[in-house]
This record gives structure tokens, C-alpha cells and sequence, in this order.
């Protein structure tokens, strides 16, 4: 789930569990890579192989209890993998298409939806129950429900859902009812095509602006903006690290934002990244982890 990282460090602490990461699916070697969540450094290149369960462009790794679910833009699926990533567990078909982002509450999984092929809605956002893994419903996103959703966001016991036709950020209840418009962007001054969402320690929400004027937005809970960062162009993933930097994500690679300093600098560079997510692994999981990181060397490229 797109929560603060350092508010999961502390629950995985108390919890005993190892430390958390950040899953991030490279869409061009369809893999998902691994990073360190206080400081956004690499620790493995292929965590996860998605080749041989037929992705085309993974876009969302989350955890779903002690599952890592992936969204697949193309491939119309969600895979189902082992918390260690090493067992294929399944693959959710049929219902979606054109599926970028998705969210984990409750029993549920919100996958954000674009197509109509398969089945599908269109614009909507598509509903799983996890214990069946069965499609449970829809619903569409905005006051006049004519959004195109990219992203969702558990937000404070409801929903944060983006709009990439209108570009604002909508609130819904976990029920699917429109509740209120969070930000109303006007696309010119305020972000353009938002794709992910993240949710900071201090509460405030993190937007990635794909679209001129691209770069990281932040606002505070009221929707008002009350941060704007220039920081080059296409920006998809974000997520808020352990130190209280940024990381993001874009077509070129995997960069780490110092909010003090203003500086950028580059964890990996040249992959395809696209959403960032938290991974807290199963005890006993970082030794295997940290064996796998010996595989990075073998890179697909």
C-alpha cells in the first residue's frame, strides 16, 4: 500500500519483522526490482522474473497480506507471487483492461481500469474480493463519474482516486460513493496526467505529474498545493523514504529526491520504471533477499 514508508519501518519494527523495502516493476525486462525504504538504494535488479507468467507491462507491485500482487497494463492481469518472490501463486483474468494502479483495504483490491475489452467497464474502477479472488463489482470515479482513473490510494479510511481526463484527485468512500473532489487541477499550472499517489508521514499527499508541467506535487489534507518540484519530465512512481527524501520514478530509471538540499541523485538508471510500493518481507525473507541481489549481475537488457 502507498503509506509512508517510515510509519511501516516503525509497525515492521514492532512487529518483528524484517525490514521494509520497495518493489518497483521495471515494464521494459518485466521484472520487479527491489530498493532499500529509508534510503531508495538498490538491493536487486530482478527480485521478481515476470516473463515466464506472460507480462507485457507490469505497472504496480503492492502486498496483499502475505501476497505481492502485480497490475499488468497489457497483459489485462494481476499476478500473484509469494511474499519472497519466489512462487507464481495465480493470475486474476477477465474483467479488466488497460489496468495501471491499484490499492489494498479491507478485503478489498482496487484496480484502476481503463478499457472496455474483456469485459470490462471502461473508465472505472474495478473491485476484488480478496479471500474469493473473484471481481466483486465497480464503480466510476468523480462527481459526474467520468473519470480515467490511474491510481488509487487508501486515504484516511476512504479512497484517494486520480483523474487523468479532468486531472483532479477525487475522495470516495471505500463503497465507491463520490465524497468530494480532494485537488481540482486546471492542467496548465497544476499537474497534468497524474499517475501515482503517495501518502507522507506528515500527511500530506505526494502526486507524480506525467504530463507538462511534469514533476512531483505535494498537498496538504486539505487538497490545497503546497509543493511543487520541477524534476524533469514523464515522472511516474513516489513514494516518501525512511530519511524523508523522495523517490521516483520515470521512463529513464530510478531517482532519490533531497527535499533539504534540492539535489537529485540516481539509484538505477536506464530501466522503465513505473510505481513504487512497499514490500514488508516474511521473517527470514532478508537472507534470501540478500542471496538474490548476487543475481543483479545477470540483468536482462
Amino acid at each position: 500500500m502507498k503509506c509512508a514508508v517510515v510509519s511501516v519501518l516503525v509497525v515492521a519494527s514492532a512487529a518483528g519483522l524484517a525490514s521494509a523495502q520497495i518493489m518497483i516493476p521495471d515494464s521494459t525486462s518485466d521484472d520487479v526490482m527491489l530498493f532499500d525504504a529509508f534510503d531508495g538504494s538498490l538491493l536487486n535488479a530482478s527480485f521478481i522474473d515476470l516473463s515466464p507468467v506472460g507480462a507485457s507491462t507490469p505497472i504496480n507491485a503492492i502486498q496483499v497480506g502475505n501476497e505481492i500482487w502485480i497490475s499488468d497494463q497489457v497483459a489485462d492481469s494481476i499476478f500473484r507471487f509469494s511474499l519472497d518472490g519466489s512462487t507464481h501463486l495465480g493470475t486474476i483474468t477477465g474483467g479488466m483492461d488497460n489496468i495501471r494502479g491499484i490499492e489494498y483495504a479491507g478485503n478489498t483490491v482496487y484496480v484502476s481500469n481503463s478499457g472496455a475489452n474483456n469485459g470490462a467497464p471502461g473508465e472505472s474502477v474495478v473491485t476484488i474480493d480478496v479471500p474469493s479472488l473473484a471481481i466483486s463489482g465497480f464503480f466510476r470515479v468523480g462527481d459526474d463519474q467520468s473519470g480515467d482513473p490511474f491510481d488509487v490510494l487508501n486515504y484516511h479510511g476512504d479512497l484517494l482516486i486520480n483523474d487523468i481526463d479532468g486531472q483532479d484527485l477525487e475522495r470516495h468512500a471505500t463503497d465507491g460513493s463520490w465524497l468530494s473532489t480532494f485537488h481540482n487541477s486546471d492542467g496548465v499550472s497544476g499537474i497534468d496526467f497524474p499517475e501515482q499517489m503517495a501518502l507522507t508521514s506528515s500527511d500530506t499527499v505526494l502526486a507524480a505529474g506525467f504530463s507538462s508541467p511534469s514533476g512531483l506535487y505535494e498537498y496538504d489534507a486539505a487538497g490545497n498545493q503546497i509543493n511543487y518540484w520541477a524534476l524533469g519530465s514523464g515522472l511516474r512512481g513516489v513514494i516518501e523514504l525512511g530519511n524523508g527524501n523522495i523517490l521516483f520514478t520515470d521512463g529513464s530509471g530510478v531517482h532519490v529526491f533531497d527535499r533539504a538540499t534540492g539535489g537529485v541523485t540516481t539509484s538505477l538508471d536506464g530501466v522503465s520504471a513505473r510505481f513504487a510500493d512497499t514490500l514488508i518481507p516474511a521473517p527470514g525473507a532478508l537472507s534470501i533477499l540478500g542471496l538474490a541481489g548476487l543475481a543483479v549481475a545477470r540483468r536482462r537488457r
